[in-house]
C-alpha cells in the first residue's frame, strides 16, 4: 500500500461500524478490503487510514470510536462502492451497524464541518445522510441501525481533506523497529518524511531515530509523515511511539 500525492481522479473509501467485542476491529477490515482492491484491480491504493471520533455519552462503541479510510487513484467509484458493499456484508460482524461512504475528490465545506463535528459531539444519521445526499457522496447503511454511515462519511471527508488521522495501512510500516536512520525508514516503508516536531523540517537521511517499535505515520498534507522529538541527549525518538 504505497502513499502518493493527491490526485483529481482519486477517491475515499470509509467504513464504520463493522466489528463486535472479540471480532477483527474495523481497522484490520479496512487493511483486508484494501487489500481485495488491490486484487480486483480497483485502483492504486495509498493506504489506510484510523480517524478518531467522539466518545462521549450517547455513541456506542466497540473500544475505540474509530473510523477508517482508504485512498484509491485511478479507480471506478461504482466497483469500489460494490466490492466494498460486498466484503462488508460477507466480513462485518453479527450485530455490528456497518456502513459505507465513497467520496470523490475533495469533501463539501459542509461535509467536512459535519466530519469536524464527530469528532467532538454526537451527531445523528439523518445528518448524515441528508449531508451525503447533498454533496452526491455514495453512502450505505448495511446492517442493524445502520449508523456506521455517520463515522464512514467522517472519514472518508477527514481523510480526503488531507490533515486528520493516522496511517495503519502503508508499506512496510509494520516493519520499523528500534533504532534506525532516516534513509532506512524512507527506503524500507511508504513514509514520506520524518520531520523535527519542533519545526517541522525534515531530518537529515543520516540522523538515527527510536522509533519506540510502533510506526503509525500522521497524516500531514495527505502524506504519510513521520513525526520525530529530539532528547535532551541530543538523540531522536518517535514522537508518537507507544509507552508500555
Amino acid at each position: 500500500m504505497q502513499a502518493r500525492s493527491e490526485s483529481p481522479d482519486r477517491i475515499v473509501v470509509g467504513i464504520d461500524d463493522t466489528d463486535m467485542p472479540g471480532t477483527p476491529g474495523t481497522g484490520r477490515l479496512a487493511r483486508m478490503l484494501s487489500g481485495l482492491f488491490e486484487e480486483a484491480a480497483a485502483g492504486r491504493v495509498c493506504g489506510v487510514t484510523r480517524h478518531q471520533l467522539f466518545e462521549g455519552p450517547g455513541v456506542p462503541k466497540t473500544s475505540h470510536n474509530s473510523a477508517a479510510a482508504i485512498v484509491l487513484v485511478d479507480a471506478d467509484p461504482a466497483l469500489a462502492e460494490s466490492l466494498g458493499v460486498e466484503f462488508l456484508l460477507e466480513h462485518a460482524a453479527e450485530g455490528s451497524d456497518p456502513g459505507i461512504a465513497v467520496l470523490v475528490g475533495r469533501p463539501s465545506p459542509e461535509v467536512l464541518a459535519l466530519a469536524r463535528r464527530t469528532q467532538q459531539e454526537l451527531v445523528l444519521r439523518p445528518e448524515a445522510e441528508r449531508a451525503a445526499a447533498d454533496a452526491g457522496i455514495r453512502l450505505r447503511g448495511l446492517g442493524g441501525t445502520n449508523d456506521g454511515v455517520i463515522g464512514a462519511l467522517a472519514a472518508a471527508a477527514l481523510r480526503a481533506d488531507g490533515g486528520d488521522g493516522r496511517f495503519v495501512g502503508l508499506r512496510g510500516i509494520r516493519d520499523l523497529k528500534g533504532r534506525m536512520t532516516v534513509a532506512d525508514i524512507l527506503r524500507r516503508s511508504g513514509v514520506a518524511a520524518v520531520v523535527d516536531e519542533a519545526t517541522g523540517m525534515p531530518l537529515d537521511d543520516g540522523q538515527v531515530l527510536e522509533t519506540g517499535d510502533w510506526v503509525r505515520p500522521r497524516v500531514v498534507g495527505h502524506a504519510p509523515i513521520v513525526v520525530a522529538r529530539s532528547t535532551e541527549m541530543g538523540s531522536w525518538v518517535h514522537a508518537d511511539a507507544r509507552h508500555p
